[in-house]
């Protein structure tokens, strides 16, 4: 099966190829390229970059492939003003990170909106190779047209296109090797042995561990019995591989252009001594092929056409169980609990410790999932000049279609606990039973998308004006496998641009559409924005100045909306659920009932973003200095709450859904490059970027609490609460004098809190605001480069400020639930060590008193991490004559090199599970 999908896709992008170069062959140089390299990507078209007034930001996916990320949206740290990437896990196949724009303005709902060539899709699994530019769309003059659903902004991503001339074939290979940044680090069984006959003495209990035991761990002379397992040693490697090959062929005549791309990708996970013909048990690997094949044909002088049919074939394999359980238990179970593997060769267990790492890994067999994506889209494009010079009408369908097949071999394992008989003698003590494995091989998932849009434009120049107007009709149905109404959006929109002498710009953007999700007859909505531009250099009091280049004014404000409210679909509609029923008749006959659920809301409808944005832009020192800057606001309302936390529940139903909520939402985004390039070959370049956004909850339905410090209405969306700890308590007199804590009785050495409402008792109610949210309110970028001659060395930082990140479970807790100690816990507080400690008394017992949410636990996340660095030659001309090839290009380069922050015991985007890689890669490209 997986074979006749890679064939086929070789077969469908090398009969584009052939088809687009005889045609461009047969037809006449007569026809204009459909392309203008001048334009820059906007809503539903391309418009000239002096002409844009609204905010966005833009990037080739040249710059991107530097970053070697398998995941594209992985490569976009920092790169997009404005546009916040929120790591996600390292797992290969599953690495794919949230996307914000201009931070949080809502607090339900705030998935971002992507599109690939002007229809809405999913774009991670897409390679640099294949992108022309990554758009990102920020205020309401960018996002009017979306209407409904623009208000969190709207990435959009370009694929490459042929250009006329002479077939162009690249090829490039890469190989690599990658590793966690890095893992959690944990005490050995002697230090861990040590301290937990501390914690057994605070609690008034007897030591475990004797003076023999804690010498054999010390020695380790006793490795069955008294073993000291690193469990992230036994299950991972030290570095996994991960390869990538892509093949691309472009070219044309001003008639038929073509573009062709072939891409494999491998990314191996870390896990040790896995199966390589996954038959028992398997790594955790990601086999991707991506194709490509976009055509362009002039048909006639005023008809053109294009035919774009990508697709992918993406296959993950993993071991039996799910990646968070193996990390879980590597970090909860201690290094003395017990071997990896008895003298027999079975696989170490205890009674309250079942899940033996290693035996997660290779002896809970295979799992896999294979995806199946295609996307086909056509387009036809017709001059109308017979009628008016600069009018045209064109019309576009697209398909796309997702599958997603399991293949799973999953079984389970005996682990054993081994113990000493009273003769001496070894007993193994038995948990769990081996079993063959169970096969399920199907159907896991599936979606479907169709898109019509038809457009008509207008682009004429009269005299010093210039006229630019879209209007323009789109429909999507979006179908996903056991839903059986598909969700559904229609609607049209508009845009006219006019200038006036090239100084002087003015625009009109509108959306008007509707969601099904809605009421009927309250399911469209209208949302305008109004922009405007003031091109200064063109001004004569300006163009004396000869260092100015370029220099802009722009401002925009509009309506967006946001039909992604959150919460159940239909939230109009009243739900009835099964619940207790009753039994009747002698024979007692059951009957079962129906509950009324919360009410339904016939006035609901979607969030409000009213956007305001002022921005200036230039190029000074003929363009070798330029600057970006906008500032914003934004006012979201009709956020969606319910008033059940604030009206009494004896009303004796579930409240709807209202909206009611209010966000406000501020910022700011700067960029400033030079670039310098001289006689001698020499050039460098440094471009620096910076976003700053900061939301305030206004209203969201709280319940009335007894203090206002208390109320999350005020602060920030995700602003942690919890308790202010102002040290440890030195003895029992000073627990008399202080307030008295209830959350658990308190002993020398735990942590105190303060009393924020004077009652003299520390409880919920003394819960304040601590730190920051987890998403930083500044991110920061830093990209850097010098060239001489072939030689070519560049660096890209990325860092953000005004973070918070809470530690807890068994990450820095030592012996919670039975789990392991971090080196933290060397801190402890204890009668000599009480000035100086770092960490409370170790206790054995739940502490709900030291392990819960406050300032204690909470670290700084701001961080810098070094994203990518390469190092590059490209051989002289000359010499890639020899072999024929117009161009050579070698390279090592790397990923998440380095990492400065505060956190230290972990990663400080990801704390738990499947960590952040770094890579060093070496590659090679080549042109012919």
């Amino acid at each position: 099966m997986q074979t006749r999908h890679k064939i086929f896709a070789v077969f469908i992008s090398l009969q584009s190829l052939a088809f687009a170069h005889a045609y461009a062959q047969q037809l006449p140089d007569s026809s204009r390229s459909l392309r203008d390299s001048s334009r820059l990507p906007v809503a539903y078209g391309l418009q000239p970059a002096w002409q844009i007034t609204s905010a966005q930001s833009h990037i080739s996916g040249d710059q991107l492939r530097p970053s070697s990320a398998a995941t594209l949206s992985n490569a976009l740290y920092g790169r997009l003003p404005g546009l916040t990437v929120l790591q996600g896990s390292g797992e290969p196949g599953y690495d794919v990170p949230g996307l914000a724009i201009r931070g949080l303005a809502s607090y339900r709902n705030t998935d971002i909106l992507t599109f690939v060539d002007g229809f809405e899709s999913p774009f991670d699994q897409l390679t640099a190779d294949e992108i022309d530019k990554i758009t990102v769309l920020k205020d309401a003059a960018a996002t009017a047209m979306y209407g409904m659903r623009g208000a969190n902004g709207v990435l959009l991503v370009t694929t490459k296109r042929g250009m006329a001339g002479k077939p162009k074939i690249t090829f490039g290979a890469q190989t690599g090797w990658q590793s966690p940044t890095r893992l959690p680090e944990f005490l050995d069984s002697y230090n861990y042995a040590t301290l937990y006959n501390e914690a057994r003495r605070n609690d008034g209990q007897p030591e475990r561990y004797s003076a023999a035991d804690l010498e054999a761990y010390r020695s380790q002379s006793d490795p069955y019995f008294h073993p000291d397992v690193n469990w992230y040693d036994e299950v991972l490697k030290k570095s996994a591989p991960m390869s990538n090959y892509q093949l691309n062929v472009s070219g044309g005549n001003d008639n038929a252009r073509f573009f062709v791309l072939l891409n494999v990708l491998k990314n191996t996970g870390l896990y040790k001594n896995t199966d390589r013909k996954r038959e028992e048990n398997s790594n955790a690997n990601f086999l991707r092929y991506n194709f490509r094949s976009n055509v362009d044909i002039n048909v006639t002088k005023r008809l053109s056409a294009s035919l774009d049919l990508a697709g992918r074939v993406e296959d993950r394999t993993y071991p039996g169980t799910g990646a968070g359980n193996i990390w879980d238990n590597m970090m909860l179970i201690p290094p003395n609990a017990f071997p990896v593997k008895n003298p027999d060769g079975s696989y170490g267990g205890a009674s309250i410790y079942r899940n033996n790492p290693v035996g997660l890994v290779l002896a809970k067999g295979v799992a896999s999932t294979h995806d199946r994506n295609m996307q086909a889209t056509m387009r036809l494009k017709y001059d109308l000049d017979q009628v008016t010079k600069g009018l045209a009408i064109s019309g576009a369908i697209s398909f796309n279609n997702w599958f997603r097949g399991n293949d799973d071999k999953q079984k389970d394992f005996a682990v054993y606990q081994l113990l000493r008989g009273t003769s001496g003698d070894t007993i193994y003590n038995k948990f769990g039973d081996n079993t063959t494995a169970s096969v399920n091989d199907g159907q896991n998932n599936q979606w479907r998308r169709t898109n019509t849009l038809f457009n008509l434009t207008y682009d004429r120049s009269f005299g010093k004006s210039d006229i630019n107007a879209l209007l323009q009709y789109q429909q999507d149905v979006y179908t996903i496998s056991g839903n059986n109404v598909p969700f559904a959006h229609q609607g049209a929109g508009g845009r006219i641009t006019y200038s006036y002498s090239r100084k002087y710009i003015a625009e009109l953007t509108f959306g008007y559409n509707g969601s099904e999700n809605f009421p009927k007859g309250k399911r469209f909505g209208f949302f305008p924005a109004l922009s405007a531009g003031w091109i200064l250099s063109r001004e004569a009091f300006l163009q004396s100045a000869g260092w100015i280049d370029f220099l802009k004014l722009r401002a925009s404000y509009g309506l967006a909306g946001n039909d992604q409210v959150g919460g159940r679909r239909f939230p109009y509609q009243q739900y009835y659920y099964g619940g207790n029923g009753y039994y009747f008749g002698t024979d007692n006959h059951y009957a079962g009932g129906m509950d009324e659920g919360s009410l339904g809301n016939p006035n609901v409808t979607w969030e409000k973003a009213r956007k305001a944005n002022i921005g200036v832009e230039g190029n000074f020192f003929r363009n070798r200095l330029n600057f970006v800057l906008d500032v914003f606001h934004e006012r979201r309302t009709d956020i969606l709450a319910e008033r059940s936390s604030s009206i009494p529940g004896y009303i004796g139903v579930g409240l709807p859904s209202e909206n009611i909520g209010i966000v406000n939402n501020k910022g700011l985004e700067v960029s400033l490059g030079f670039e310098e390039n001289n006689a001698k070959g020499i050039g460098y370049f440094i471009n620096a970027s910076a976003s700053y956004a900061h939301n305030k909850i206004e209203y969201m339905a709280e319940a009335q609490r007894p203090f206002a410090y208390l109320n999350r209405t005020g602060q920030s969306i995700g602003q942690p609460f919890g308790l202010q700890a102002i040290g440890f308590f030195k003895d029992e007199a000073e627990i008399a004098a202080s307030p008295r804590q209830t959350f658990a009785p308190v002993k020398p050495g735990d942590i105190k809190y303060k009393d924020q409402n004077g009652d003299g008792i520390i409880d919920i109610y003394d819960e304040v605001a601590i730190g920051k949210p987890s998403i930083a309110a500044w991110t920061f970028g830093l990209h850097t480069g010098i060239r001489f001659k072939g030689l070519s060395l560049e660096a890209f930082f990325q860092g953000a400020t005004g973070r918070s990140v809470m530690l807890q479970g068994p990450l820095v807790w030592a012996f919670v639930n039975d789990a392991k100690a971090a080196p933290l816990a060397l801190g402890r507080w204890t009668p000599e060590t009480a000035a100086t400690a770092t960490y409370p008394r170790l206790t054995t017992t739940a502490n709900d008193n030291n392990y819960r949410a406050s300032d204690f636990w909470q670290r700084n996340g701001n961080f810098l991490r070094l994203r990518n660095v390469e190092l590059g030659y490209t051989l002289p001309a000359k010499v890639s004559k020899i072999v024929s090839l117009q161009q050579t290009y070698l390279y090592v380069n790397a990923v998440n090199l380095f990492t400065i922050d505060a956190v230290k015991l972990t990663d400080p985007e990801v704390l738990i599970g499947y960590p952040v890689m770094k890579s060093v890669n070496i590659g090679i490209r080549v042109q012919m």
